[in-house]
C-alpha cells in the first residue's frame, strides 16, 4: 500500500514540475494585410513539445514558457516562427501569416528546388515528433523478460500529451500533401495557362483542386492536360 502511495505522488510531482512556470500564449491569427482569420493553423511549442491549432475564429491558447520557440504553419502560408517574450503573455498576441506566392512555370526546376528545400526543413522542425518512436509498450508488445499476463501502461498511451502527438503527426503529414498539390497545382501556374483572374481564378483553384495521389503521379504534361480538361468544364458551367 505504501507503495502505491508513493508511485502515486511520484507521477503528481512529476506532472506539477511540468507545469511550473508555464503560462497561456492566446492570440489570434490572421491573413497577413488583411483582417481575415486563418482556421486550423497549426501551433507547435518545439520547447514544451505541446501543439494545437487555431479554431473557427482564428483563435489559439498554448502552454508557453519566456523564451519557448513557437511555430505557426498552414498550407499556402509561409510558416513563422516566434520566441516568446513577456508581453506576449500579456495580452492576445496577433500573428499575420504570408501568403505562400509560387513561381512561374518557366522556373519550374527552381520552384520544385524551393519546395524540397522546405520540405526537408519542415522534417528536420519536427524531427522529434516524426523520427521519434512511441515510448509505450502496449498489450500485445510483451518482452522475452516480462512476467505472465498483460503489459499495458495507459499512462503513457492515453495521456493527453501522447493523443496530441498522434493528431500532430497525422496533422504535419497532411500539411506536407498539400504542400505538395500547392506546389503542382499553383496559381500562378492556371492563371497563366487558363488566362483566369480574381475571382474566377479562385473558384477555379478551389473546385478543381486535383488529389495528392495524382499530383504525385503526374507529369508537367498531365497536369496541363488535367487543366486544360477542367477548364471545358467550368466554362461549361458544369463544375
Amino acid at each position: 500500500m505504501l507503495q502505491k502511495s508513493w508511485f502515486i505522488l511520484f507521477f503528481f510531482l512529476v506532472f506539477v514540475m511540468e507545469g511550473f512556470g508555464q503560462q497561456l500564449l492566446s492570440g489570434k491569427v490572421v491573413k497577413k494585410g488583411s483582417s481575415e482569420v486563418l482556421i486550423g493553423v497549426s501551433v507547435i511549442n518545439l520547447n514544451g513539445r505541446r501543439y494545437t491549432s487555431s479554431d473557427t475564429t482564428g483563435l489559439f491558447s498554448i502552454p508557453a514558457s519566456l523564451r519557448d520557440t513557437i511555430i505557426f504553419s498552414s498550407a499556402g502560408y509561409l510558416p513563422d516562427t516566434i520566441y516568446v517574450a513577456s508581453y506576449m503573455l500579456s495580452e492576445n498576441y496577433l500573428v499575420a501569416l504570408n501568403p505562400r506566392i509560387a513561381a512561374l512555370p518557366s522556373v519550374d526546376v527552381l520552384e520544385m528546388g524551393k519546395y524540397r528545400e522546405d520540405s526537408i526543413k519542415r522534417r528536420e522542425e519536427y524531427s522529434w515528433l516524426l523520427n521519434a518512436k512511441h515510448p509505450v509498450r502496449l498489450m500485445n508488445e510483451k518482452r522475452a523478460a516480462d512476467g505472465p499476463g498483460l503489459s499495458f501502461s495507459p499512462l503513457g498511451f492515453f495521456s493527453k500529451r501522447e493523443k496530441q502527438k498522434r493528431r500532430l503527426k497525422k496533422r504535419l503529414k497532411q500539411e506536407e500533401e498539400d504542400y505538395y498539390v500547392d506546389y503542382k497545382f499553383s496559381s500562378s501556374r492556371v492563371g497563366l495557362l487558363t488566362g483566369l483572374k480574381g475571382d474566377s481564378l479562385r473558384k477555379f483553384m478551389i473546385r478543381c483542386r486535383p488529389s495528392y495521389t495524382f499530383c504525385r503521379d503526374a507529369s508537367n504534361q498531365d497536369m496541363f492536360l488535367y487543366i486544360n480538361d477542367k477548364l471545358i468544364l467550368f466554362k461549361e458551367g458544369k463544375l
